[in-house]
């Protein structure tokens, strides 16, 4: 007679929570809970009989329904069973294996934990209550009963959809092949430059898993086609001919676009990089990634505060790191390209990155220390940056709550100016190359300059009857803020020159540029002289960097050449003689002698960059603003038609 098989031919049954969900089992112990028990933060327990406990047809069914559901007050946005697995080998101060994604993550991690809706966070989590062996109430939740998170499994990839196993494992193939005899060192050398001033990273843990093969292809790619600014700093590899970055960029950018079909939070790290690339070849490019940066880390729950979960301190800190990365670029990207920012204040809760959270190496410099001050710093600037934004883009003017406005956000400046450390504040001259200071400067600068701005458009469209005066008063505080712009610009040394520059400082330049330009057609002769005095400085020195390397300075070149060249080329007897404006305003037709015939020259006064300020000409056509798909030519600039 055949033995009759046994009832569980598993080494360890199921335990209860397991059995209830009918999901498979790691098995442990009260001290060692499984994997689902642990996630879920209740204790791990067996029956004495596996059919100790039934339900009916309707109770399985009702928690078939709800087990789609995690409420988790405490998770990681990807907790698979490596994760936890991983931290026990690695360690509580260790990131996991999968945590920057490994070649395998798409075999070993086929969903991905979305943020449910807040709207039914908080029925889920009675449902979940109610279904469970044990109250979630009495596992020690950290998160609050009135704003609970509740994660919603999704596939990760799209059924039926063609697409690559393992994403850009072919790309970082074809670049490791490039680049692998210089790897090394051009992984110290990002360490060192770049890592102080965008510190994204925990640089200890990304070199171990580096070294072990389980960093993303793609964040892989990202990684080392960023470090390809940082060329010339080595002197080992400086003497070797660079790689050609084009190529190396595009390969990053197909596996990016591979990788957004099946993302996790390794994309996250690989956009950010991404967006921080240097040389700029697609404005429009970055625009779009950073609309899918925003929507993935929103649904991944990375705007919610980590401080209190129960994860190891460093995953915690490197959620808020990522976080900021994201907010920074979205915030500053609305200020650089003319598109309203997507994140909010009043939707995030997650803390600014003090110096300590930064770097866990009681070694480090003084140089590295200010440089994660300036990131800090950085940050809050940001926080500032995002209050004034929407006074740029709001289509609807409120004349005297937007005054209070200003002036709260010039007093929060000034705070902000009067607080930062003199370690990281950018001097003349200064040769000590700390990561991230001279950008962080410029960025001060720039807001300030915007605020400007802000200001002088409010005052043109008031119905004062003093409005002239009080446009000519705004506009002269235009100008200054402008003037200091380029005596700080003219002010950098070499060495200031290369260090980290966010990308966005090019369009900080051109900012600078148009409002120069404005400046000088709108001021009196003896204004409108210094002014053209100052662009011409200005202009020098952007030439000067652009030989020396410096290619933020080459893209300003590129797209203001002809205006700055035809502005400088006028002399100021020709621009005292000039008639009067057929329209008076922002807009105004002027008539200028042309330099060479004498005849009068239509043009419009540059009025704003489309891309980098909501108050342009609104009769300017489209066909004749800037392409920002690439780097050749401002249409609109082309402001000066042969008569």
């Amino acid at each position: 007679m055949t033995q009759r098989r046994p009832y569980r031919s598993h080494k360890v049954p199921a335990c209860d929570r397991c059995r209830r969900f009918k999901r498979r089992c790691t098995g442990g112990a009260p001290d060692r809970p499984c994997v689902l028990c642990n996630l879920q933060e209740v204790p791990c327990e067996y029956a004495s009989s596996p059919r100790q406990k039934r339900q009916s047809a309707s109770d399985r069914s009702a928690i078939r329904t709800a087990s789609q559901w995690t409420a988790q007050p405490s998770p990681a946005p990807n907790p698979p069973p490596q994760l936890s697995s991983a931290n026990a080998e690695t360690g509580q101060d260790q990131v996991g294996s999968d945590y920057h994604g490994g070649p395998n993550q798409d075999h070993s991690k086929p969903e991905l934990s979305m943020v449910a809706s807040p709207v039914i966070s908080e029925d889920i989590r009675i449902l979940e209550r109610y279904m469970s062996s044990q109250a979630i109430s009495q596992t020690g939740s950290s998160a609050p009963a009135n704003n609970p998170m509740v994660y919603l499994k999704v596939p990760r990839r799209r059924e039926g959809l063609a697409m690559a196993e393992n994403p850009g494992k072919q790309q970082k193939e074809i670049l490791m092949q490039i680049l692998k005899p210089y790897a090394n060192e051009l992984l110290d050398l990002y360490f060192e430059h770049i890592h102080p001033a965008f510190p994204v990273f925990e640089q200890d843990s990304f070199t171990q898993l580096y070294r072990a093969n389980k960093i993303s292809p793609t964040l892989t790619c990202d990684f080392f086609a960023l470090s390809l600014i940082l060329w010339n700093h080595s002197p080992t590899l400086k003497k070797i001919p660079q790689p050609d970055p084009l190529f190396v960029w595009n390969l990053a950018v197909e596996a990016l676009q591979q990788d957004f079909l099946a993302p996790g939070l390794s994309t996250l790290y690989a956009v950010s990089l991404d967006l921080v690339g240097r040389p700029i070849f697609s404005v429009l490019g970055n625009a779009i990634n950073n609309g899918r940066a925003v929507s993935l880390a929103l649904s991944m729950g990375l705007n919610r505060n980590p401080c209190h979960w129960k994860r190891p301190d460093i995953e915690r800190d490197l959620r808020c790191r990522l976080w900021w990365a994201v907010l920074i670029h979205d915030h500053w990207s609305s200020f650089a390209h003319g598109t309203p920012s997507m994140i909010h204040k009043d939707q995030y809760d997650v803390p600014i990155p003090t110096c300590d959270e930064l770097t866990a190496n009681p070694r480090r410099s003084e140089k590295d220390g200010f440089a994660y001050i300036c990131f800090s710093r950085l940050c809050s600037l940001t926080l500032i940056l995002g209050d004034i934004l929407p006074l740029a883009y709001n289509l609807t003017i409120d004349q005297q709550e937007i005054w209070k406005q200003i002036r709260h956000l010039e007093f929060e400046l000034d705070r902000w100016d009067d607080r930062l450390p003199d370690g990281a504040r950018a001097q003349d001259g200064d040769d000590r190359r700390v990561p991230g200071c001279s950008s962080l400067r410029l960025g001060y600068l720039t807001v300030r300059l915007l605020l400007k701005r802000i200001a002088l458009h409010v005052a043109t469209v008031s119905p004062d009857a003093d409005g002239n005066d009080n446009v000519a008063y705004h506009l002269g505080h235009l100008r200054r803020s402008a003037q200091e712009i380029v005596n700080y610009i003219c002010a950098l040394s070499k060495a200031q020159l290369q260090e980290f520059w966010l990308p966005y400082t090019a369009h900080h330049l051109i900012l600078a540029v148009i409002i120069l330009l404005r400046c000088t057609v709108e001021s009196e002769p003896l204004v409108a002289d210094k002014c053209r005095s100052d662009l011409d400085r200005l202009w020098t020195k952007l030439q000067t960097a652009a030989k020396e390397g410096w290619d933020l300075a080459n893209i300003c070149i590129a797209q203001c050449a002809e205006s700055v060249s035809k502005i400088l080329t006028m002399s100021a007897s020709s621009t005292a003689t000039a008639v009067d404006a057929i329209e008076v305003g922002p807009t105004a037709i002027l008539e200028y002698p042309d330099p060479e015939s004498g005849m009068p020259m239509q043009y419009i006064a540059p009025e704003m960059m489309p891309d980098i300020l909501p108050f342009s000409n609104p009769e300017l056509s489209f066909d004749n603003q800037w392409d920002v798909g690439g780097l050749s030519g401002l249409g609109w600039m082309d402001m000066f038609p042969s008569t």
